[in-house]
């Protein structure tokens, strides 16, 4: 079988030429390899529902490199970078994964090491505790328990990664690849940009999409940009779903305290403000405080739209309820055979389909598994798409129809 399962955690929202690059430099480091990528779903970790759906991203992956990809589902894809990162490792586990590869900005393992084992002491912990309750946000919070470190986004995810893999006792090792050209926010640099960045572009409504597609045209693959290019107008963001968020908040105000991150008291202003006239914008500036990011209050209307609550997260935490796969190439397939021959193969709960659940998955597995198939009925709503309930999109056939 393959000498390296490499493990990649991705968003692919939209995948543009620094993901190319990613997984072009895996294959420099990594001989014989598969690549196998946990993939946040219809929503992803900053709170916002994706701008393409899954199974399109899952047809640009597995065009681009991708062997295998799996669904990270909506109770971590939607979470804080923890539990965001303790999900992807250990569904990445779940299939034997030997590495896991993921973009840095400083690019120094070691030192990243050092401070993911730091932060997982108990004097890290209260020293981090201190800190919020002085009101500063979680970053914030985290660079001055670590002594003012300044970590970039893609380094905060490392570091919870290598604490991930530390809690769950994984074998998977970790490996760093220098973050070019761009950071989270920056704009174009020679034809690599953010997906922030991307995103920005086409969802600017002063701009004709004419404009929108040629200002992206060069920061993305080939077929991404055809798959962009096939669902624009469909594109999805967080203000196409405002009224449903406010009828939730109103009709579910006696509970909202229940629901993941909420803090105590912010349910109250949720409230009065839902029930105002003010258009999403409005209503979200009355909303953030200091002591919340942005990214943190898009989580909770996230959550507030899809009724995650604390309760639901506790159940996920330390143990994934299975492994759902959205697509595969020839050798995705060849590994997955393989995995099946395994003794263990049946405890891992990896689901090519959607038929036989019951015998496969227990009650409550079941039940987290309807929670985020409902969770992709509610994206469908704005952005329809066909639910495929089996991983059809091996490289073959995506060759064959000309991607």
């Amino acid at each position: 079988m393959f000498k390296n399962v490499i493990g990649l955690v991705v968003e692919y929202n939209p995948f543009h030429n620094g993901h190319l690059h990613h997984i072009q430099e895996i294959d420099k480091l990594f001989e014989d390899n598969i690549k196998i990528a946990v993939m946040s779903g219809d929503f992803v970790q900053r709170g916002v529902p994706s701008l393409i759906n899954k199974f399109e991203k899952t047809k640009i992956a597995l065009s681009q490199g991708i062997d295998i990809v799996i669904e990270l589902p909506v109770f971590y894809s939607s979470q804080s970078a923890e539990i965001f990162a303790k999900g992807s490792v250990s569904l990445l586990d779940k299939l034997s994964c030997s590495h896991i590869v993921f973009g840095s900005e400083s690019n120094d393992l070691d030192k990243l090491k050092k401070i993911a084992s730091l932060s997982l002491t108990d004097e890290f912990t209260k020293a981090l505790k201190e800190f919020l309750d002085k009101g500063f946000s979680y970053p914030t919070a985290f660079s001055k328990a670590t002594s003012d470190e300044k970590f970039g986004s893609n380094d905060i995810l490392a570091l919870e990664y290598i604490k991930a893999i530390e809690t769950i006792d994984s074998k998977i090792e970790a490996c760093c690849i220098k973050r070019e050209k761009t950071g989270y926010y920056d704009d174009e640099k020679d034809n690599f940009a953010s997906a922030s960045y991307i995103r920005k572009v086409l969802l600017d409504s002063n701009e004709t999409k004419e404009n929108k597609l040629n200002k992206i045209k060069n920061l993305v693959p080939e077929f991404s940009y055809k798959i962009l290019e096939e669902n624009f107008g469909v594109f999805s963001c967080l203000n196409d779903f405002y009224d449903l968020i406010k009828y939730n908040i109103i009709k579910n105000y006696s509970s909202l305290r229940y629901i993941q991150d909420l803090e105590v008291g912010l349910e109250n202003r949720l409230y009065k403000y839902s029930l105002e006239n003010l258009s999403f914008s409005d209503f979200f500036d009355k909303i953030l405080s200091k002591r919340l990011t942005i990214s943190r209050l898009q989580r909770i209307l996230l959550h507030t739209l899809l009724d995650l609550t604390e309760e639901l997260t506790d159940k996920v935490k330390n143990k994934v309820p299975y492994v759902k796969i959205l697509g595969f190439s020839n050798k995705g397939q060849e590994y997955l055979n393989y995995l099946k021959k395994l003794d263990d193969y049946s405890k891992r709960k990896i689901l090519t389909s959607n038929r036989n659940l019951k015998e496969i998955l227990s009650e409550e597995e079941l039940e987290l598994f309807n929670f985020n198939e409902l969770a992709s009925q509610i994206y469908r709503i704005k952005s329809n798409y066909n639910n495929i309930g089996y991983p059809i999109l091996n490289l073959s056939r995506l060759k064959s129809q000309g991607s």
